[in-house]
């Protein structure tokens, strides 16, 4: 039996719920500064430059590293940019006036935007006794999010945190199942057993692992977590037996078939799996 992934089926619902218009479960653009702490300049004497830069402080993003932070300015007659690292810019004052700087990362994100003054000398502020804080002339009203969007919001985050291991899981089954087409016999047992153990387990190793640290919102998609977890052991644990069934040059076909076995056990633990996702897609992506 081939091995099943739930990740594709999990995107797949997801992809087809927005472009068919059933809802929008996307998260508005995030701020910037929901991953980074800035450090950047308000006022620049001519002639001066200071150091623009960021600090990551959300590495939950998997690009976060690849995101370049340099800000555009809106005029280098006033403010120049120099890059020193994709995280680290430096500011040259060139002539009195105010530009305006902006980071853009792409469209996950809203751009990040601040404005700079150039001085002829450094603004000194008096210190002055705070005005009252004035009272709201009106109640200020927050919308709460519904439960179908609380519900939409929490099976996304699963996707992403799935997206990031996804890889190894692709990996091990793409190969595990190119094995299956190719079949088992004594002229293909030591491909089998080097494909299994250098590509098909380690990677489904790493996957498993990862999975066991999703984090997870509610208890409809624990439920569904367990059953792909669960599926997930199975397998590796089957991929296992098969390849010690391999170790010698006489196959242990009774070891290999009780391994092969041990995978469909787990087909059936993700067939569940994604038969509840299925019912939480239909029930709150609307």
């Amino acid at each position: 039996m081939k091995q099943k992934s739930l990740i594709y089926s999990l995107l797949l619902a997801l992809i087809l719920s927005v472009v068919s218009g059933a809802g929008n479960i996307s998260a508005a653009a995030r701020n910037i500064t929901d991953i980074v702490k800035v450090t950047k300049p308000t006022e620049i004497k001519i002639g001066e430059w200071k150091e623009y830069q960021i600090a990551i402080t959300d590495w939950t993003d998997g690009d976060v590293t690849d995101h370049d932070f340099t800000p555009v300015s809106s005029d280098e007659n006033i403010i120049k940019v120099i890059r020193k690292t994709k995280w680290v810019s430096e500011l040259h004052a060139l002539n009195k006036g105010t530009a305006t700087l902006t980071v853009n990362i792409g469209e996950k994100f809203e751009p990040y935007v601040f404005t700079v003054q150039v001085v002829d000398d450094y603004t000194v502020i008096p210190e002055t006794t705070p005005a009252p804080t004035p009272e709201p002339t009106s109640p200020v009203v927050i919308k709460e999010p519904t439960h179908e969007e609380i519900m939409s919001r929490d099976i996304e985050e699963y996707s992403k945190q799935l997206q990031l291991i996804g890889k190894y899981e692709n990996k091990a089954i793409t190969s595990y199942n190119e094995l299956i087409d190719l079949g088992i016999k004594d002229s293909t047992r030591k491909t089998f057993f080097l494909s299994l153990n250098n590509t098909v387990v380690p990677n489904y190793t790493k996957f498993v692992s990862g999975l066991k640290y999703l984090k997870v919102n509610n208890a409809e998609i624990k439920e569904i977590h367990s059953h792909y977890l669960a599926g997930a052991k199975l397998q590796l644990e089957g991929m296992t037996i098969m390849r010690d069934s391999l170790k010698t040059t006489k196959i242990n076909y009774s070891k290999f078939e009780a391994g092969y076995n041990k995978v469909g056990e787990g087909v059936k633990q993700l067939d569940k799996a994604e038969l509840l996702l299925d019912n939480y897609i239909r029930k709150y992506i609307k």
